[in-house]
């Protein structure tokens, strides 16, 4: 597969590098882009990548914009490894991340923000007390004051410096961890806790250690054994900080262990360091994770999220098919060939010299197997430009680009103001369709098939009239049952003769396959079976499946 990972040339962090080395390892291929050079290089990621790890440090020279990096990226249609733009802005901006926190329930250092060289002194605010830029990270700024004056000229020099609010807090005193959490198909996994053994006169991460004494991160750093009880706190408020941050896949929670016994959160990062020698790799390895397998387990979650696989864009796939074989060539943001596209492939019923339509051609693997059974023409149509150059594109690979006419427009419409289209004696034997179908309470993009999942069908269903030949024409659709079945099937019946389901196939997913696509989109699924509106079972230990349908109708009712 070819990742992308993203990182900012100067950092004094190496993280690219030692992914790049760990997806060679793995038999993908990496490819590195510079966050400063990100608008120059999107279009390339996401025409080239299947998937993309975002380590940049700052965007613009400031590490408060880095999230810019992801929100680009996310415009493009990227598909990010870790958290998404929103929850990386949140977490960066440790002012917002606490509030959110603290909504959430979770401790957090006793603190105030200021915006100003000027601050009155809470009276709850003793001595010693921290200091740290709300924006910048990896403890850039950092202070410790043991007075309010000291406070007050170190808040002057930060502002001074960053021109950036500074967040001032209570100083806790206790063990510091570093909490990491990956995400997988059985929910939020809390890593083996890294503590960090600070000396004698070290009191907190200074820029320098995280830089420099850091990187000798050692295996006696395995936080001391907690209690059962203290462990089920942690893991319960590292679940629940994750989710109030809108946090994804991975990350890492830096957390004060109190004398008393409680966790204070200090800092969400949706960028944890991925050197080998960094708590978040030595965490995973002493949760049983090496450095290859964890990336591999996030490759894996990210790609069943997205409803992606591990093949490369670009890759030639063969299919032998009842017409003979089809050679297919994956092209950059055209969705991949799916099991299901495959099935129906081997169903279709064309005939030598039959006239065929596909709507909505995609990669061109249907209109190409249709031409591959002897149709004499194949007309293809798309709103992508991106399907329909890969539509001729394998067109021609297959030896079949002189009966395949692509066409560029939403279903029926470039056909419309065609000539002689809607001529009785000029209408097409076969129409093939596979329309985006997922109900979803809003469009949510690309798989959205409306409210029922009916949306596209009935446009197709009701241009059938004016396209599709009287007496032997024939639809075939794939449908899934996750949308309204019964209506569709009133919908076919009512205007052809024959309808029926020839052929069945079950699909599994989870629930945040479907989470990934839109909040609160499986709980919309539920509601509508529970309705009898959309039909799935459970399968057990949290997997679901649907049915896949190979829906034939014929003779068109002249309504």
């Amino acid at each position: 597969m070819n990742i992308g990972v993203i990182h900012t040339v100067g950092s004094p962090c190496r993280c690219a590098d030692a992914i790049a080395d760990g997806l060679k390892s793995l038999g993908h291929r990496p490819f590195i882009y510079d966050s400063e050079g990100i608008e120059l290089t999107v279009g390339e990621i996401a025409d080239t990548c299947s998937l993309v790890i975002d380590h940049s440090d700052t965007y613009r020279g400031k590490g408060s914009l880095r999230a810019m990096v992801r929100l680009l990226l996310e415009a493009h249609g990227v598909k990010l490894i870790g958290s998404g733009a929103k929850a990386c802005f949140l977490c960066d901006d440790k002012a917002a991340a606490r509030a959110r926190l603290i909504d959430a329930g979770i401790s957090v250092p006793p603190g105030v923000v200021m915006t100003g060289e000027d601050w009155e002194t809470p009276s709850w605010l003793t001595p010693p007390i921290i200091l740290k830029s709300v924006y910048s990270h990896m403890s850039r700024g950092i202070a410790l004051a043991d007075t309010i004056d000291d406070a007050k000229k170190i808040s002057r020099e930060m502002f001074a410096a960053l021109q950036e609010p500074v967040l001032i807090e209570s100083y806790i005193a206790g063990r510091e961890l570093a909490v990491s959490v990956i995400e997988g198909n059985d929910g939020l996994q809390m890593l083996t806790p890294f503590e960090w053994l600070l000396a004698a006169e070290i009191t907190y991460q200074t820029e320098r250690f995280k830089a420099v004494e850091q990187k000798a991160g050692r295996d006696d750093c395995r936080a001391a054994e907690l209690s059962e009880e203290t462990k089920d706190i942690l893991i319960h408020h590292a679940r629940l900080s994750f989710q109030a941050l809108g946090m994804r896949h991975y990350g890492r929670f830096d957390i004060r262990l109190s004398s008393g016994g409680t966790f204070y959160f200090l800092e969400a990062n949706t960028t944890p360091s991925f050197e080998p020698a960094e708590s978040f790799a030595f965490s995973a390895k002493w949760s049983g994770f090496s450095y290859e397998a964890l990336l591999e387990h996030l490759i894996a979650y990210a790609s069943t999220q997205y409803g992606i696989d591990n093949r490369e864009k670009n890759e030639i796939i063969r299919v032998e098919l009842p017409g003979g074989p089809v050679t297919l060539e994956s092209s950059p943001g055209v969705h991949r060939l799916y099991d299901s596209s495959i099935e129906l492939a081997k169903l279709l019923d064309v005939e030598p010299g039959e006239r065929v339509l596909e709507l909505g051609c995609g990669s061109g693997f249907l209109a190409v197997a249709a031409a591959k059974l002897g149709a004499r023409e194949v007309v293809a149509t798309d709103t992508d430009a991106r399907a329909l150059a890969a539509t001729e594109k394998n067109a021609r690979l297959n030896g079949v680009g002189d009966r395949i006419k692509v066409i560029a427009g939403l279903w029926y419409e470039p056909l419309r103001h065609r000539a002689g289209v809607q001529n009785r004696d000029n209408r097409f034997d076969v129409i093939i369709t596979t329309p985006p179908q997922t109900p979803g309470p809003y469009d949510f993009g690309p798989r959205w098939g409306g409210l029922d999942g009916l949306l596209h069908f009935k446009h197709i269903i009701s241009g059938t009239l004016s396209f599709l030949d009287p007496g032997q024409g024939r639809l075939w659709l794939l449908v899934i049952s996750l949308v309204d079945i019964p209506l569709l099937m009133k919908l076919l019946k009512e205007q052809f003769a024959e309808v029926a389901i020839i052929h069945e196939t079950e699909r599994s997913f989870r629930a945040r396959e479907y989470e990934a696509m839109a909040e609160g989109l499986f709980s919309y699924l539920l509601h509508r079976r529970a309705s009898g509106k959309c039909d799935f079972r459970e399968k057990g230990d949290g997997a679901y499946s649907f049915r896949t349908l190979y829906i034939r109708a014929s003779k068109v009712r002249d309504i």
